[in-house]
């Protein structure tokens, strides 16, 4: 690899600390042009990146060129100059660079010795944002979703974004966007890379290790989609996520006693706005002046379904519940308003994956399966009414098979993951010789940022054996105790 440490020396030489966090990393240079590349930040994260980008073909038949935006996470202490670790966001619809702050954390530890590449997916962030006009919150509080059929929703909604877009969504299918990530790794000359994928994220990562196997050292799938399993499949993980907390609440005395029949308590709520939703005045969830809402149950259901991602949310959902039947929404409001972890998603690009690899898919079997569940219902009608009108082009069918390979590949899933439940991991993992399954039962998506498994990783990057890796710490309990009432989860007091 050339030697550009000077010029990289350069980049930082306005920051003490910066210089003495990576003067081992700017020993190791870049096989690109190095004077490509500058000194950059990412949102919630104080240390000093590398940005750059890379010009890619818009398609194998199109003269047209699209920039691919990538940033450098330096090591703390470059060991290991010619690897690096290339972590896929999930969404699909996801900036990588955007959550720049999120991988550095979960990859701590295994950043100590090598760099962390981002690469904003075709599509996404820098990278020819496919972005549709997104109504303020104040709107949405105020829509009422139940006055029109999902159908007939969405392809008035699909109409107006592929107006704004005009585009061909074929040349933004994961197939499509796998090329540029390896343009990337040879844009700056590492030789091996260790691939970390969360979510979708874990599929790109798939399809990058059957189109690149020689230039990757060892995968960690966290949070597994199988390539033979479509995402719609995630309506049954939403159900079974929600139904543990009503199995959970029912085992706690502490929970039953506060939240007696919280199943039944949900269908009610249900029941009650499928018959007449409710329309109340109610502070924002962030600025506090008084804002409409029409409460709708998908309004709920959805609300629901994003509070069991993390634990902090997950602990409000019996209170949320039980408010809302007695007419108190300020509880579910707050999970209504909350900001996901994963931030906003690109969904041009999102309905470029789900339009070309999961609607094509769908057999009359698979459709009477998914149908069995609220979001699986939901989801099929949504893709019926806007795939046609996308028009994305369907993968090939091999796209759908397995991953056969023998790279050291750790699995992580959560067991209480309401988006890639550890089925998915074990159904992805039927091909592959070199491979481990780690499940931490208390644990929703994203196992290694909420256990020991970040710890986990960095030990399995540097030794590349999964078998030998002692996974009891994933055993400790990290589930958050229900709030009893608003002030917290303490038990509630009891009228004498």
């Amino acid at each position: 690899m050339k030697n550009k440490s000077g010029r990289l020396r350069t980049l930082f030489r306005h920051s003490l600390v910066a210089v003495g966090l990576l003067s081992g990393t700017v020993s190791h240079a870049t096989s690109a042009d190095v004077t490509s590349l500058t000194s950059c930040y990412a949102k919630g994260l104080a240390d000093q990146l590398l940005c750059g980008s890379v010009e890619q073909p818009l398609s194998a038949s199109s003269s047209e060129k699209i920039s691919i935006h990538y940033a450098v996470i330096p090591a703390i202490k470059q060991v290991h100059p010619t690897e690096a670790i290339l972590a896929f966001a999930g969404g699909p619809g996801q900036s990588a660079i955007d959550v720049a702050a999120v991988f550095a954390r979960v990859l701590r530890y295994a950043r100590e010795e090598r760099d962390i590449i981002l690469v904003d997916q075709r599509g996404t962030g820098k990278s020819s944002l496919l972005q549709c006009d997104m109504d303020p919150l104040e709107a949405q509080f105020a829509f009422n979703d139940d006055a029109l059929p999902i159908f007939e929703y969405s392809r008035e909604e699909t109409q107006k974004c592929k107006t704004k877009l005009n585009t061909d969504l074929s040349h933004f299918t994961t197939a499509a966007a796998v090329k540029d990530f390896e343009a990337v790794r040879l844009e700056l000359g590492y030789k091996k890379l260790h691939l970390f994928g969360a979510s979708y994220g874990t599929r790109i990562a798939q399809e990058y290790m059957r189109r690149y196997p020689d230039a990757v050292a060892s995968a960690t799938l966290d949070g597994v989609v199988p390539m033979q399993q479509s995402l719609i499949a995630i309506g049954e993980a939403i159900d079974d996520s929600l139904q543990a907390i009503f199995s959970e609440c029912t085992d706690s005395a502490e929970c039953n006693r506060q939240y007696p029949q919280l199943a039944q308590q949900y269908q009610t709520l249900l029941d009650t706005l499928i018959a007449q939703p409710v329309t109340v005045q109610v502070p924002h969830p962030r600025m506090h002046n008084l804002i409409t809402l029409v409460l709708t149950q998908n309004k709920v259901r959805s609300a629901i379904r994003m509070a069991l991602y993390s634990h902090t949310t997950r602990a409000l959902v019996p209170l949320a519940i039980s408010e809302a039947v007695k007419g108190n929404y300020l509880p579910l409001v707050g999970l209504m308003g909350s900001d996901s972890t994963f931030g906003s998603l690109a969904m041009g690009m999102h309905s470029a994956i789900v339009c070309g690899e999961d609607w094509p898919a769908l057999t009359s079997q698979s459709r009477s399966r998914f149908s069995r569940s609220y979001f699986g219902r939901l989801m099929m009608e949504s893709l019926d009414a806007s795939c046609p009108i996308w028009q994305v082009s369907a993968v090939t069918k091999d796209f759908y098979q397995p991953l056969n390979t023998d790279i050291p590949t750790l699995l992580l899933s959560g067991g209480l993951d309401p988006a890639t439940p550890p089925s998915w991991a074990e159904l992805a993992m039927v091909n592959m010789t070199n491979a481990r399954h780690l499940i931490a039962d208390e644990a929703t998506h994203g196992v290694a940022g909420q256990s020991c498994a970040d710890k986990l990783v960095a030990k399995f990057i540097n030794r590349r054996d999964p078998g030998e890796l002692d996974d009891s710490c994933l055993k400790k309990a990290a589930v958050r105790r229900y709030f009893m009432n608003p002030n917290g989860p303490a038990v509630a007091s009891q009228e004498p």
